[in-house]
């Protein structure tokens, strides 16, 4: 309590000793003229000295403006007690009654943010209907208090036209000249607003960009000045000279900031007006005057709206460049950030991580959970740059990093060594991300910098193999052969699809009777050369041709199933589906009208899916196989044990049938462990009613080991190579 009262009796004897000090003086410099052997106000600055008090202090500045106009008054006019009171009246009840409706509409904040895009309601009230208020209640106030000479004029009813000038010499206080004040009083009460005014309103406009046209405007203005304001008199200063101040206004609007023209503006209309022998050439009557007057207020306001306008345009540039300079979902600068970045700064150290299993994760668990891997990988890093470091945004899984400091081979291995020791949390579960990264030296941006980032990207993603980080430096050749042969093998595999190029292949399943059905297997034929998965499948999962490239399968297995029919609905084949092709919600739909186009039972042929589709968390994976199951066809898990698959998870498997892998067949006569492991799953399977098949049987003692552990069904090349399906 005891604070709150030294506040406001701090304020209160701060804006009184201002008023005290500032009003007598405003009034001693308000610009005048003699018309008719009459002086009037061009310019009644104590208004002026008003306004800013109140847009400085608020409501706290009444009672110090009150009474500091009374002491002044009082001592300067001689006025009675009754006289300064009918005075105060009718000069501050208009004045407040319109800053009240400027608050009621602009809210609690009317007074902070000068200039701004509520500028208008501000002009309307404050300047154009506050000086007619006043005026209005000094008429009345007239005809019934007698006040002295000096003030008599402003409370007479007499000339229209006098009148009408009193109003704009008000209207010409609020307009002009109240930010001359505001600015010089807010810098006396926090001097630490003087620093942020010159450094956001006149250092930028300093700069060696924008320097020449700023001094060069401020000299040329000064020099009109000069010639205006002397004494010597002519029609060809009034006629030529101060059109040509008008235009240099209008020209620094779009080149300075508004408080440095609105501060020039007011200084050069008060040295106008003040020494009005060349300006006020010729105008010799109060019509001329009210003339002058006009064309003053409305050029002002023209400035005011203008330089609104130009600060608006300049804060909507910066913006649009901010947004154009930086990724909309994950808030971090973009490649053309980066590139905008070595123009200015050359030899830099651009270094290229590697997030391998995110593009996987991404397509389980969504986009948006791509965005959240890269801000949380972003935050981790964050402790370990220096300054002026920083992350950018690429499109897929990488993070590109600019780092400044030496020996980036060890700094970059520490922050993957740390990475990979976190956890990444997505709705409360955590991940496991891994990493590789690579580093090179950019010279500048261009066609060898968009290149350049191809190599990282390609060595970066070699690095996650062995956690170690690799430089771009004596192995460019070698980086560019590799990306180059990875391009080129996308283009002939991208071919191969088109010129539907698919060579499927079959190898049998059989149980102990020979009895089984084939699983399909492809190989891809171009120019004259068969490619097998090992090269072509980590091409078309890389760069999303799984679903077309599984169709095309399907396809061409169904154009055979057509031409080759037999009775009944016993399985024929299995096929083989990549894990991307679940993950996308319509893959469902389109095979079950490929089945429905060619009019084959989808009982014919086993769909295998891998160990990450069978346990995933997706969604669409999961609805997928249950679209699939409902439809009539068998679900097969293929590689079984060799990642995600437990028995607390076969508990809950919904599928027919489990594949294991090749890796506990091929040992399996020397190894009792691989003998425990499959004889475990063929319990667990049996008490679920699934068919167990193993994969790479090659002997008949492996046979014999396997069938007597419950395995219902083989595959290997004991019991037949895969052979052309045409044959």
């Amino acid at each position: 309590m005891k604070m709150k009262i030294y506040s406001h009796v701090k304020v209160f004897l701060i804006a009184l000793i201002m008023c005290i000090a500032i009003v007598p003086f405003s009034r001693l410099i308000s610009p005048r003229a003699q018309v008719d052997a009459s002086e009037i106000f061009l310019a009644w600055l104590p208004f002026s000295v008003s306004l800013a008090m109140i847009l400085l202090f608020g409501r706290r500045a009444i009672f110090p403006l009150v009474v500091g106009f009374a002491l002044v008054y009082e001592q300067l006019l001689d006025l009675t007690l009754l006289q300064t009171g009918v005075f105060l009246f009718c000069f501050f009840f208009p004045l407040l009654l319109s800053c009240t409706i400027v608050r009621w509409q602009l809210g609690t904040r009317w007074r902070h943010g000068l200039p701004n895009r509520d500028m208008g309601v501000r002009t309307v009230w404050l300047a154009f209907v506050a000086p007619a208020a006043i005026k209005a209640t000094m008429y009345v106030a007239g005809a019934r208090v007698t006040f002295p000479t000096p003030m008599a004029r402003f409370f007479d009813t007499g000339s229209v036209i006098y009148s009408i000038i009193d109003i704009q010499s008000l209207m010409c206080a609020a307009l002009i000249f109240t930010m001359m004040f505001y600015y010089p009083l807010r810098m006396m009460v926090n001097p630490r607003y003087g620093r942020t005014l010159w450094r956001k309103s006149i250092r930028p406009f300093l700069s060696p960009r924008r320097r020449n046209f700023t001094l060069g405007w401020l000299l040329t203005l000064a020099l009109f000045l000069i010639v205006v304001c002397s004494p010597y008199q002519s029609d060809y200063i009034a006629g030529y000279l101060v059109p040509i101040i008008f235009i240099l206004f209008t020209l620094g609007i779009g080149k300075l900031s508004p408080p440095l023209i609105g501060m020039s503006w007011a200084i050069t209309a008060l040295m106008l007006l003040a020494n009005n022998q060349n300006f006020l050439q010729g105008v010799y009557t109060e019509y001329s005057m009210a003339f002058v007057l006009s064309v003053l207020i409305s050029f002002t306001i023209c400035i005011l709206y203008m330089a609104s306008i130009y600060r608006r345009s300049e804060w909507l540039k910066r913006a649009w460049k901010a947004q154009a300079l930086t990724d909309p979902l994950t808030g971090l600068p973009n490649l053309r950030a980066l590139e905008q970045q070595l123009e200015n700064h050359t030899h830099r150290v651009v270094c290229c991580l590697h997030i391998s299993n995110l593009e996987f994760l991404s397509r389980h668990y969504g986009m948006m959970m791509r965005v959240q891997c890269k801000r949380s990988i972003t935050r981790e890093l964050q402790p370990l740059l220096m300054r002026n470091e920083k992350v950018y945004q690429l499109p897929g899984s990488e993070l590109l990093l600019l780092l400044n400091g030496a020996d980036p081979t060890a700094r970059l291995q520490h922050m993957v060594d740390y990475l990979s020791g976190r956890k990444i949390f997505w709705h409360h579960t955590a991940m496991d991300i891994e990493f590789g990264a690579s580093w090179g030296i950019i010279e500048g941006a261009g066609e060898m910098f968009h290149q350049m980032l191809g190599q990282l990207s390609w060595l970066s993603e070699q690095a996650c193999a062995s956690s170690h980080v690799l430089a771009l430096t004596q192995s460019l050749e070698t980086v560019c052969g590799h990306t180059t042969e990875r391009v080129l093998l996308l283009n002939r595999v991208k071919r191969a699809l088109e010129q539907d190029g698919l060579l499927l292949y079959a190898q049998p399943i059989q149980n102990a009777h020979g009895v089984g059905y084939h699983e399909v297997l492809t190989r891809l034929a171009v120019e004259g050369e068969v490619l097998t998965p090992d090269r072509f499948l980590p091409v078309i999962a890389q760069f999303n041709l799984s679903i077309r490239f599984d169709m095309q399968v399907l396809e061409t297995l169904l154009r055979w199933l057509r031409a080759h029919p037999v009775p009944g609905t016993q399985a024929r084949f299995s096929v083989n589906l990549m894990p991307l092709t679940l993950m996308q919600e319509e893959s469902a739909t389109q095979i079950m009208t490929l089945f429905k186009s060619y009019d084959v039972a989808p009982q014919c042929v086993i769909i295998e899916i891998t160990e990450e589709q069978a346990f995933s968390n997706s969604e669409t994976s999961m609805h997928n196989i249950q679209r699939l199951q409902n439809y009539g066809f068998k679900i097969a898990i293929d590689d079984f044990g060799t990642g995600y698959a437990n028995f607390e998870r076969l508990k809950r498997l919904h599928a027919d049938i489990v594949k294991i892998d090749g890796s506990f067949v091929k040992d399996i006569l020397t190894d009792s462990l691989d003998a425990m492991i499959v004889k475990s799953i063929c319990f667990m399977a049996k008490a679920k009613s699934l068919t167990v098949v193993a994969e790479y049987v090659e002997t008949e003692e492996q046979r014999d080991l396997l069938l007597s552990l419950g395995v219902d069904y083989l595959q290997g090349y004991l019991l037949g190579k895969p052979e052309k399906l045409a044959d």
